[in-house]
């Protein structure tokens, strides 16, 4: 509304400098030739000096006369201007300034149209700004908060844009004298003399250059970065618009370290397989043969026999420790957790190893938390890793030493120990304990295994039960596991009271 009022005093301004021009030479002009026909008339009647005086009073109440209504004119226009809905009908018609004043209506009101279209387009052009901008501050929020290094640089091999990721693992230090991106590069130098990585120049290089027709090309190096070496890919892609004029390349550097070890991890689970497989078959085969030569005693065949058995009952065992591994992980197995009490089913574990125990001579001890532990678990599940541990412990522990299983309670856990007096675990060979097929070299003669019991008790407690498994060891002086999982049942059952009725 500012805006109008300022329009309207400006249109009164430029009105009345106009009007005041022509109206004072008007005036002029009628009062000569007022005064001269007043003259003419009055000469014939009175004497010259009489009709002068009375030619100039008539002439002068004409010119008041004709000043007021141009006065009252002018305050009519105003108030219109002002408010054009007091604007009479037949104003502009009957009036002598109607025409400037339908005009200068005219003109403000395009003028106030105008500035309404105005304001709204620059209203509009404000948001649409804004929005961009905070659209603008997320994705560079996000892209700056990838592990991936991304990298984005136009036809004219000048950076536009990289991320934290890329800066930081990628790049040399910048220049101080040189000016920087925003996450460190310099802005103003070729993109490829700025990177350390030998694979990763070549491939921005073949991209900058455009030689090749390939729309995509990727490479894979190795970068060391605080003494751990670490696989990564690079993917460039060339972007273009619609007719294929370029616009400039995007390189995405992403670390494959987790894939290239599932792949090195794939390929010693496959090379173990076929070793565990390849060993006993061997024996098989070469049992068989003799067998089959017939120069052997009857003892002899009855032993060979008994070797093959063996062997048969490792690759069932083999076997049977992939299958429940697999099942278990893929979800095929279904896992049944229920409220139990743990020394139960610590008690029932015992009861499977005795036996064994008993067989080598070694003195099986199991202390048991006089507490009550309830535990949310799959039965089945639990057990089984617990026969694990000990049945590794007595396998491991030489004949005539100790084998101990305890529980107890440590704050809103339930532990359990399983601790030989065997021939110990190296050092080096602790941080592998859990992985597949993995043994230790030091054991392998000592007792036979397939490397999959550990493995398979790691899920069972870490995956299944949400619990966790430490090992410590002293070679030539024993081994203990200790495992914790969550104390407390699903459903807490309490029993109420009732107090006796008043009459009893």
């Amino acid at each position: 509304m500012n805006n109008v009022f300022q329009q309207i005093y400006s249109a009164e301004k430029e009105l009345a400098m106009n009007l005041s021009a022509k109206y004072w030479f008007l005036i002029l002009l009628l009062l000569t030739v007022s005064c001269v026909d007043n003259l003419l008339v009055i000469s014939q009647i009175v004497s010259p000096g009489y009709a002068l005086v009375i030619a100039l009073i008539s002439s002068l109440a004409g010119w008041a006369w004709l000043m007021k209504s141009i006065k009252n004119d002018q305050q009519q226009i105003t108030a219109c201007l002002r408010n054009p809905e007091l604007a009479r009908p037949g104003l502009q018609r009957k009036n002598f300034y109607g025409n400037i004043f339908a005009e200068a209506i005219h003109k403000i009101e395009e003028s106030d149209s105008d500035l309404t279209t105005t304001n709204q387009v620059k209203t509009m052009l404000k948001a649409k700004v804004n929005s961009l901008l905070k659209k603008e501050a997320l994705v560079e929020s996000v892209l700056d908060n990838l592990e991936t290094g991304i990298l984005v640089f136009d036809a004219k091999q000048e950076l536009d844009f990289s991320n934290q990721a890329a800066n930081s693992f990628l790049l040399t230090g910048t220049d101080q004298n040189q000016t920087t991106s925003e996450s460190g590069l310099s802005l103003g130098k070729p993109v490829v003399e700025q990177t350390v990585i030998p694979e990763l120049a070549k491939l921005l290089a073949k991209t900058i250059e455009r030689k090749e027709a390939t729309f995509r090309r990727r490479t894979e190096f190795e970068f060391t970065s605080n003494g751990v070496k670490t696989q990564y890919r690079a993917i460039a892609t060339n972007l273009s618009d619609e007719n294929q004029v370029a616009l400039g390349t995007v390189v995405v550097v992403e670390n494959i370290g987790e894939e290239a070890d599932e792949k090195t991890q794939h390929a010693e689970f496959v090379s173990s397989v076929a070793h565990e497989l390849k060993t006993p078959m061997s024996g098989i085969k070469a049992y068989i043969e003799m067998l089959l030569d017939g120069d052997c005693e009857p003892d002899e065949a009855a032993e060979l026999y008994g070797f093959i058995n063996d062997q048969i009952d490792r690759l069932t065992r083999l076997v049977n420790s992939m299958l429940n591994l697999a099942r278990i992980e893929s979800g095929v197995v279904e896992i049944k957790r229920h409220d139990h009490e743990l020394n139960d089913i610590l008690k029932t574990a015992s009861d499977v190893i005795s036996p064994t125990a008993t067989e080598k001579d070694i003195t099986f001890t199991a202390e048991l938390s006089d507490m009550y532990l309830p535990v949310f678990v799959d039965k089945d599940m639990l057990g089984q890793a617990i026969i694990n541990l000990l049945s590794n412990a007595v396998k491991y522990t030489p004949n005539g030493r100790e084998v101990r299983l305890r529980s107890r309670m440590e704050d809103t856990s339930a532990v359990i120990e399983v601790r030989d007096t065997g021939m110990g675990i190296p050092e080096n060979s602790l941080p592998h304990i859990f992985d597949r097929f993995y043994r230790v070299p030091e054991n392998n003669r000592s007792a036979a295994g397939t490397g999959l019991g550990l493995a398979l008790v790691h899920f069972i407690v870490t995956n299944v039960h949400n619990g966790s498994i430490s090992v410590q060891s002293q070679v030539d002086k024993g081994t203990c596991f200790t495992v914790t999982i969550p104390l407390g049942h699903k459903e807490q059952k309490r029993k109420k009271h009732l107090a006796p009725p008043a009459n009893a």
